[in-house]
């Protein structure tokens, strides 16, 4: 073995493991981490010679036993990753089988596919950064194969310069190779659903805000919306049991049937606007759309407007929606306005109370709803993300008690309300506003921008209701931070984000460069289709048309080709030579002629010996030749005044000889 992997060979291979196993540990049973730290343990114990090596019968034996349990521990979580699993398990067997170059090739080549797996569940620049580590570290293990004799810097250089040469090819075969839809399904196991959910409380809106995690980016083909339209449909809810708002049993029938790709038609008309979505993973259906927006392909729309992808957004995937003006509402069947009514029969009576009196008094019941929404701006009431805990009575509690909340505590009080006053209503859940970036033109929603609102039937229509606009006008027009009623609850639990210290200037510029470099990461490269490469291609290549795709493409790589050999071998620089080596060559161009030719290897003295053979002149002249020029060429600490004059005495030899 130490033939062929040295100390620093093995350390490398270790430390890609590791590297490999930390990067898919979310991913893998900890049964294969614990199999793979006994391998490498057991490699290290080999090269010192404690242990040997288990001879090929018993390996195999091993191989295939772990292979059965792996795939019993695994099973129920699908294909793909019953295959990740027995790829790991070979690259962590392989430490026991590192008897040949072949063998470290095999396990770099297994290296490889492993980061590539990598990269289907990680997209970010940040893991592309690690992704790019790994595959320096195999690039290494390779290197201490086939370069045993590079150390120190002489190594690394080498390694960064074969890596950065193969860069402009490797950026060519990304922008030409055929974008293909994947041959797998991502899977879903072990990964919790993020974002907003189907069922809503008082406060769970609340806890979801007080994280800066990314929920979407959009950017307008058009004029972009105006922030106080910027509702961000997810879900309705219309089922209340007196403590959560969920989707009623009809509501969870289309959700089932969207994954089938069927939903509701509707006619809309006077398109306004497009704009392209990347959503970030969310292992849900749902895409976020403002009203009104129409399904494309693999899209649907249900009844009250959202919109579901036929598969879970797991990756950050781009969505384009077109934007509409004016719908054509659907009246509401008898079921669905009972359905829309529904209250608990029994709960909240002082705000039954309070109903029924202002209804005695003769106030009309759409002005009852306007003098809870006036309540909400000039009483004691506050926005906050840290409400008080709530009883059984949760209405009667935050109207007449607390009177402190977020926006589902307003929503939901409103929402009830509504429909104790015969109004059908519902509550929709999404998200307000976002972070707009000027210079690129998108706009950033984060997870603290999740929101809820009520949308009421009247007049043969939804109409939407923000109750939170009335009691924190600027959460609407200016966004969370300056809607708090105490602006320290801003992400109070995350010190250490970026987005809690906008404020300053300089970590804010940084969060905004670091926001820019990842949208365009997202629109160039993890959302880099088949679309958006035709679109490159007809760009390049529009204004000739006789240059087809393929011949295009042939041309490119030749010419990429080209630039790295050219980068290799440099023709354009011509090797300089010093002096005295100068005088040298010219000594030897001379005697070459009379049939003295300098072999591979021979010193300066020996060639001096040789060429005084065929010269007239003494030995004692080729002697003070070869002794000036060793003076020059190896004396430390020469000064430049020395060196000047000796080199002017070997010049003077040099015409000397050759007038012989």
């Amino acid at each position: 073995m130490k033939e062929f992997l040295n100390r620093l060979g093995l350390s490398l291979i270790i430390l890609t493991y590791i590297g490999l196993v930390s990067a898919l540990y979310d991913h893998l049973n900890p049964f294969l981490v614990f199999l793979g730290l006994l391998c490498s343990i057991w490699r290290i114990a080999n090269f010192y010679g404690r242990l040997p090596l288990p001879a090929r019968l018993l390996l195999n034996f091993i191989t295939i036993v772990i292979s059965l349990i792996t795939i019993l521990l695994v099973y129920q979580q699908g294909f793909f990753n019953i295959m990740l699993h027995l790829i790991m398990l070979g690259f962590s067997l392989k430490f026991l089988e590192l008897k040949s170059i072949r063998d470290i090739h095999f396990f770099v080549n297994t290296g490889f596919v492993l980061i590539a797996l990598f990269l289907i569940f990680n997209y970010s620049i940040a893991m592309a950064m690690v992704a790019a580590l790994l595959t320096l570290l195999l690039l290494a293990i390779l290197l201490t194969v086939h370069g045993a004799n590079l150390a120190g810097t002489r190594f690394v250089k080498l390694l960064l310069k074969s890596s950065l040469l193969s860069l402009p090819l490797a950026l060519l075969l990304f922008i030409v190779i055929p974008r293909l839809p994947s041959l797998w399904q991502m899977p879903l196991q072990k990964q919790a659903t993020t974002g907003l959910s189907d069922t809503v409380s008082p406060g769970q809106i609340a806890e979801l805000s007080r994280s800066s995690a990314l929920a979407f980016r959009a950017s307008f083909s058009g004029d972009p919306v105006s922030k106080s339209e910027l509702y961000w449909r997810v879900m309705t809810l219309d089922d209340f049991d007196g403590q959560t708002w969920s989707q009623s049993p009809s509501q969870k029938v289309q959700e089932q049937q969207a994954k089938n790709g069927l939903g509701v038609r509707f006619k809309l008309s006077r398109k306004k606007n497009s704009y392209d979505l990347i959503v970030e993973p969310h292992y849900n259906y749902w895409i976020p759309v403002l009203d009104y927006g129409d399904p494309s392909f693999g899209r649907v729309s249900l009844s009250d407007y959202s919109l579901r992808n036929i598969t879970p957004v797991v990756k950050r995937e781009p969505f384009n929606v077109n934007l509409y003006q004016q719908i054509k509402a659907k009246p509401i069947t008898k079921k669905e306005r009972q359905q829309l009514l529904t209250l608990p029969s029994q709960g909240n009576l002082k705000t039954q109370n309070w109903i029924a009196a202002k209804i005695k008094q003769g106030v009309d019941k759409k002005e009852i709803l306007n003098q809870l929404l006036n309540s909400f701006a000039t009483g004691n009431f506050r926005y906050t993300l840290k409400p008080p805990p709530l009883g059984i009575d949760q209405v009667d509690d935050f109207l007449f008690s607390t009177q402190a909340g977020f926006c589902v505590h307003y929503a939901s009080s409103y929402l009830y309300v509504a429909r104790l006053l015969g109004f059908p209503a519902r509550m929709v859940t999404g998200y307000l506003g976002g972070e707009w970036q000027a210079d690129d033109k998108f706009i950033s929603i984060r997870q603290y921008d999740a929101h809820a609102w009520v949308e009421i039937w009247q007049d043969d229509r939804w109409l939407r209701v923000d109750p939170t606009a009335y009691i924190a006008p600027d959460r609407v027009e200016l966004g969370l931070e300056q809607g708090l009623t105490n602006s320290a609850e801003f992400l109070a639990d995350e010190y250490l984000s970026l987005q809690k210290w906008r404020n300053i200037r300089l970590l804010n510029q940084l969060r905004t460069k670091i926001a820019q470099i990842d949208y365009l990461w997202a629109t160039w490269v993890v959302n880099y289709d088949n679309q958006k490469q035709l679109r490159l291609m007809h760009s390049w290549f529009a204004k000739f048309h006789w240059l087809n795709f393929v011949f295009a493409v042939f041309m490119m790589m030749i010419s990429v080709f080209l630039i790295i050999v050219l980068l290799i071998f440099k023709p354009w620089i011509r090797r300089k030579f010093s002096g005295e080596d100068k005088l040298y060559l010219q000594l030897q161009r001379y005697y070459s002629k009379k049939g003295v030719v300098r072999q591979k290897g021979q010193t300066v003295t020996e060639f001096c010996q040789l060429a005084c053979a065929k010269s007239p002149f003494s030995s004692a002249l080729f002697e003070n030749f070869s002794l000036k020029y060793n003076s020059l060429k190896y004396e430390v600490g020469l000064s430049a005044s020395a060196r000047k004059k000796r080199l002017k005495q070997l010049r003077f030899i040099c015409k000397q000889i050759q007038k012989g």
